[in-house]
């Protein structure tokens, strides 16, 4: 009995790992998707308040999930008053380790 609660707690423990890389591989791709589009800085960092990834299924055929990434970017105007700018990207995982972004929102 206690070999089978250590293999399911095991089990759990890897699905999670998996699910977490996964999250920060599209955290990463979006962070650089970013950049290059709005043309940041070198050196501009985000931290994890900064990006929210959420995931869901896909019912389309060869697409598993579904990645929303929202990513907010501070900044001041010519005021000094501070803006938060709210991007929204996309990602379509496939199948094995394929992602494609599908859309960029700014």
């Amino acid at each position: 009995m206690k070999r089978f609660v250590f293999i399911v707690i095991t089990v759990l423990l890897v699905a999670c790992a998996g699910d977490k890389s996964e999250s920060d591989t599209v955290r990463d791709m979006a962070v650089e998707e970013v950049k290059s589009k709005l043309n940041l800085p070198e050196g501009t960092t985000f931290n994890n308040e900064n990006i929210e990834v959420t995931e869901k299924t896909s019912d389309t055929e060869g697409v598993e999930t579904i990645y929303m990434v929202k990513v907010s970017i501070n900044s001041q105007d010519q005021n000094g008053n501070e803006v938060i700018k709210t991007h929204t990207l996309e990602y379509e995982k496939g199948d094995g380790d394929t992602y494609k972004l599908v859309s960029f929102n700014e």
